[in-house]
């Protein structure tokens, strides 16, 4: 449009500059005449050519009446579900689907009419953030060990080692007295035969007794410690020094005697006594934190000193000369230790001091009377002994001259 307008005004301009060209002064011609008349005056009225009206004519354009819609498809397509590159799983709370809010920005133009410009915005309604619940994550096995495959060949066969074969194994007798003879027999195509004895559970071997391939061995059956009274065989046989069989009997013993103090008072366990209590003179007086006892049954001569602190106890052989004494006088309503006890009182110490430090003060005199003395298993040596006292106390020593000592009774 506005091209046209200045169109129209190069052609207005032209017209008036011809119109002007024509309307100038034209030279004065000479015509020879006897008088000169002056030129005569001409008035000029130059016609005014007006300018064309400019009539603006608009080509009205249907404004379109816009009547939005509630369904738009946005451009952008809006997933709610992020993408994790992490093993948990996710927990998504759906959110709701975005809100299109359709406005209208007219742009006005001085030339023509507006047109109106739809632009959309986009009213997101803020959803939930997604929430992730981490699951911990399987721990992948390793993949299997691919077995190579032996080409070429037949598969190469493994020999298993042959085990030894235990054909027989018994005993002449199956319940014999404490110290009896009992007769073994076996067969078996081992490379290497024992006999052991052991303890109820098999862990501890008391005697092991190298034997050949094939035959019979005679072994004295005694009780043994914890093994109360029952005794505990086994045949080993080995092939190679590796493969192993072994087979068990368990020979039960018969007691030539029992406890001076009753079998049902013997702890669990306890074997049978090596013989008959012995009985002999003795002594016992009790302390403020222990005791004392002497016995000379099967002239034994010994004393024993039992503290409290530790359940501790020392065995001596009684070196009292049947006159000194010790008249240290002992505090109001005690006694001090009496004859061969006072001896080793003073002349012996204690596990950690001197006796009186350690038990005290007699708490009275001393008590003269036959004790009873009992072994287990076998007389003397580590093995466990019994003596009565005279209150009727049974007293357990765990063995040789010194240990711990228990009140069975």
């Amino acid at each position: 449009m506005r091209a046209s307008r200045s169109l129209w005004t190069v052609i207005a301009l032209i017209l008036l500059a011809a119109v002007i060209g024509a309307c100038r002064q034209r030279p004065q011609v000479v015509v020879p005449t006897q008088a000169v008349l002056p030129p005569p005056t001409v008035t000029l009225t130059p016609s005014r050519t007006p300018f064309p009206t400019w009539t603006n004519t608009y080509t009205l354009t249907p404004t379109p009446t816009l009547t939005p819609s509630n369904t738009f498809t946005p451009s952008r397509t809006f997933t709610n579900t992020p993408t994790f590159t992490l093993t948990p799983s996710e927990t998504l709370t759906p959110s709701n689907t975005p809100t299109l809010t359709p406005s209208m920005t007219f742009t006005a133009s001085s030339t023509i009419p507006p047109t109106p410009s739809l632009t959309i915005t986009e009213t997101l309604t803020p959803s939930n953030t997604p929430t992730i619940t981490p699951t911990p994550s399987r721990t992948r096995r390793p993949p299997p060990t691919a077995v190579p495959t032996v080409l070429g060949g037949p598969s190469p066969t493994l020999t298993p080692i042959p085990g030894p074969t235990i054909f027989s194994f018994s005993a002449n007798q199956a319940s014999v007295l404490n110290n009896t003879t009992v007769i073994f027999s076996w067969s078996t195509d081992a490379d290497i035969v024992n006999l052991e004895q052991t303890d109820l559970g098999g862990i501890t071997v008391f005697q092991n007794i190298p034997l050949p391939q094939t035959g019979q061995f005679s072994v004295l059956v005694q009780t043994t410690p914890g093994g109360g009274r029952q005794a505990f065989f086994r045949l080993v046989a080995a092939r190679n020094g590796i493969v192993t069989r072994s087979m068990p009997i368990v020979i039960a013993i018969n007691c030539p005697a029992g406890w001076f103090f009753g079998d049902q008072f013997a702890p669990p366990g306890t074997g049978c006594p090596a013989t008959v209590g012995a009985i002999g003179p003795g002594a016992f007086q009790r302390f403020e934190r222990g005791f004392m006892i002497y016995t000379n049954a099967n002239g034994l001569n010994r004393i024993c000193m039992a503290q409290d602190a530790g359940a501790r106890y020392i065995c001596v052989i009684n070196g009292w000369d049947n006159q000194t004494i010790n008249n240290t006088a002992a505090p109001n309503g005690l006694y001090r230790p009496e004859q061969m006890l006072n001896w080793a009182y003073y002349n012996t110490l204690a596990v950690g001091g001197t006796w009186n430090s350690v038990i005290g003060w007699a708490l009275n005199p001393i008590a003269l009377g036959s004790r009873t003395i009992q072994y287990e298993n076998a007389n003397g040596g580590s093995n466990p002994f019994y003596i009565d006292t005279a209150d009727g106390t049974i007293i357990r020593f765990s063995g040789g001259d010194s240990g711990t000592w228990t009140r069975i009774r």
